[in-house]
């Protein structure tokens, strides 16, 4: 627990030195667009004058990526030829539980060479001469599973994750198939029956608890413990 709580600590320190570097650079963008008299709405400035993933983790360990010049011409090339073109931007973010989609409107080129620089994790795909796509991973769940989110077993020992509860039958996700018998003995008396009425996952952490210990409990396609070998 020491050990996880220290892990956080310095993650949330990371995070905020990151964003000071950020704003700070982006500040400084922002106002030479401004005097470049381009426009700028208020969703593409909340973009590009705060770090995306302070509120959201990524997926996987921080990385120094980078996106080349030569890869962030190559996609506005992609786009309409017209310099002072408009173009709209598509920002989908995929949790591990669930996905949203956000229309960031219309960009000029150099604000979207801005935004491709800042965020060369973000995978970028150009739809049609005048859209744009964007993808983030982020290691957390949406904010409509953690509304909603349970985990739950079916008839057949399947984990599963659902979109509300698990008499709806509405799946996102199996994980594996469970050893029902050994589960029930080994476990507290009334566990299994929790977990058949579905436990509710309202973050990561839950998430993760619940997934770490029912793993024990997974089985191969020969229906041998896992965690055993056979």
């Amino acid at each position: 627990m020491n050990t996880f709580n220290f892990r956080k600590q310095f993650k949330r320190r990371w995070r905020r030195w990151k964003r000071t570097v950020w704003m700070t650079a982006a500040l400084l963008a922002v106002t030479i667009l401004a005097y470049s008299g381009l426009s700028i709405s208020s969703t593409i400035e909340r973009l590009l004058t705060t770090n995306f993933s302070e509120a959201t983790s990524v997926m996987g360990p921080v990385t120094q990526e980078t996106r080349s010049e030569q890869e962030i011409q190559a996609l506005v090339e992609q786009l309409d030829s017209d310099p002072d073109h408009l173009t709209s931007v598509v920002l989908e973010t995929q949790y591990i539980c669930g996905v949203e989609t956000e229309q960031l409107g219309k960009m000029a080129r150099p604000q979207l060479k801005m935004l491709l620089a800042q965020h060369p994790e973000w995978d970028a795909t150009v739809g049609t001469s005048d859209e744009l796509h964007l993808k983030q991973r982020v290691d957390d769940l949406s904010p409509l599973c953690k509304q909603q989110a349970y985990i739950s077993i079916d008839a057949v020992g399947n984990l599963n994750l659902y979109e509300g509860k698990p008499t709806d039958e509405k799946v996102i996700r199996t994980f594996f198939q469970l050893d029902v018998g050994t589960l029930e003995s080994s476990l507290p008396e009334g566990v299994l029956e929790q977990l058949q009425q579905g436990i509710r996952i309202q973050d990561k952490d839950e998430y993760d608890s619940v997934i770490s210990t029912f793993s024990d409990y997974a089985v191969d396609e020969d229906h041998h413990l896992i965690r055993n070998g056979g």
